[in-house]
């Protein structure tokens, strides 16, 4: 594997249509709503959307041609550049996450799309081989994690023909944790609320539809004829919750269907996707914090979100895939915690904050209220209710706020669990922190209290705020972060 290889020529079709959706709009406006003029810059719009068309149809062809890769012993090695020729090597002990993204259109030439991310902030902090055959990115996955295991040693073979076998291997270490059953499709598909998706998809095809052809007069035949019959309203508003339902659970069927969670002793593997298939594996020594998430209603349906906040942590298409399951009974996601990240063990027992927290949060000025009502007497002073229910809502924010809030130091493990209509259990380890900060206002001087913020490698970097603790939770935080007492048990106290 230390030729000079490219990616599959599909690579071409796939870049040329993605780069269409950048121009979409404007397609629209030159022909779609412009179909039947003739003013010139219409015609100069068109001419130079061909120009372009013919531009990227050139461009992507070269690209192709002039990206080049090259599996080498200790690192990848990558030339590519249209006009300026681009030279750069990403060693495989910064290669953070591997992600494989497998869309609908690639599936049936047995392609996928690889990318490797590294803990960078630059630009070469990612490459992304947009397609390739799926034994080829298993193999440069196992290339990785033979590194990986083997990295003391003074040379790998990177010369693994026997691709099958390295699959058979990675296979026979993964442990699945987690698949949904249809009971949990269907939880997912009511509190993703899909369903609602519906509304703006059916107002965006009528607009669409309206722009082309008058709709106008048609549709208030049918708004009258349903007005004049109480049989037409109602099967009409049966009719549509059964499409919006039905659209919901197939949406959520296609994105959570085949999911998967599992992991071997180096990495943790997420699997999503029917149709487009995305793959997402992290090695276990850069998760970083441990995220438990819960809204209002999932803490009333005894469900949760589970995050992994990594050192190399990435979205892919813009969507997060380090989240495990959004939607795992709260305590299954307890157990896999565990399974997975056994150094992130949750305690279900945790401290408290001193009364006086709550009298200092109430004392904050209500930054939030005092903007709102200010926009409300100025441009709407008939709406003025509307103040009065902001400034219960911040009363009672603080109030759950104060209540939920919890803090505890257990061993190794810091856990932190904030928020009050939203609430977010952080949990990490002390070697994983670097830098815990110590802060104190006017009004926590005057009631002995103090914030601490802890700071976790990512991209950026994932900070974790506890406001208004006692300061002698303070210096007991700080005391077990600078190892003076490394092992603190039963509590932040060591009761």
């Amino acid at each position: 594997m230390d030729q000079k290889k490219r990616m599959h020529p599909m690579m071409m079709p796939v870049s040329f249509f993605t780069s269409l959706k950048d121009i979409f709009f404007v397609f629209i406006i030159l022909f779609v709503i412009n179909y039947s003029s003739e003013a010139t810059w219409v015609e100069i719009g068109r001419i130079l959307f061909f120009v372009y068309l013919i531009y990227k149809f050139v461009s992507v062809i070269v690209t192709w041609w002039r990206t080049t890769y090259t599996i080498n012993e200790s690192f990848i090695e990558i030339e590519q550049g249209l006009f300026t020729r681009k030279h750069h090597q990403i060693p495989y002990d910064r290669i953070q996450n591997v992600q494989t993204n497998t869309p609908f259109y690639l599936r049936p030439f047995h392609l996928t799309t690889l990318t490797l991310e590294t803990g960078a902030e630059d630009e070469d902090s990612s490459f992304t081989f947009t397609a390739i055959t799926k034994d080829e990115a298993k193999q440069i996955e196992y290339v990785l994690d033979h590194y990986t295991k083997q990295k003391t040693a003074d040379t790998i073979d990177t010369n693994i023909t026997e691709t099958d076998e390295a699959q058979t291997m990675t296979k026979e270490e993964k442990i699945v944790h987690f698949n949904p059953t249809k009971k949990d499709i269907l939880k997912a598909s009511v509190l993703s609320f899909s369903y609602l998706l519906l509304i703006p998809v059916l107002a965006s095809l009528f607009s669409n539809i309206d722009e082309v052809y008058d709709l106008s007069a048609t549709g208030n035949k049918i708004i009258q004829f349903v007005k004049d019959s109480w049989f037409w309203i109602g099967t009409l508003i049966i009719l549509f919750i059964i499409v919006a339902i039905g659209f919901g659970i197939i949406r959520t069927y296609l994105k959570y269907g085949r999911y998967e969670i599992s992991s071997d002793h180096e990495r943790v593997y997420i699997r999503k996707g029917v149709l487009n298939e995305q793959h997402f594996s992290i090695r276990k020594q850069n998760v970083q914090a441990v995220h438990i998430e819960q809204s209002l209603l999932k803490r009333m349906l005894k469900i949760a979100e589970v995050k992994l906040i990594s050192a190399g942590g990435v979205d892919l298409s813009g969507e997060e895939v380090n989240s495990l399951y959004p939607f795992l009974p709260i305590h299954r996601a307890y157990t896999i915690i565990e399974e997975i990240l056994p150094e992130f063990q949750v305690q279900t027992n945790m401290e408290s904050l001193p009364k006086k927290s709550l009298v200092a949060r109430m004392c904050q000025i209500p930054v939030l209220w005092i903007i709102g009502t200010i926009i409300i007497v100025i441009f709407f002073p008939k709406w003025w209710p509307i103040s009065i229910i902001l400034f219960l809502f911040t009363i009672m924010s603080r109030l759950l706020d104060y209540y939920f809030t919890r803090f505890l130091i257990h061993g190794e493990t810091l856990q932190v669990r904030t928020g009050g209509i939203f609430m977010t259990t952080s949990i990490t380890t002390r070697e994983k922190i670097i830098e815990l900060k110590l802060e104190q206002n006017f009004i926590q001087k005057h009631f002995d209290l103090a914030n601490i913020e802890t700071a976790n490698r990512s991209k950026p970097v994932h900070t974790t705020p506890l406001y208004n603790i006692s300061m002698h939770m303070t210096q007991r935080a700080f005391i077990w972060y600078t190892g003076r007492n490394p092992r603190i048990e039963g509590g932040l106290d060591g009761e």
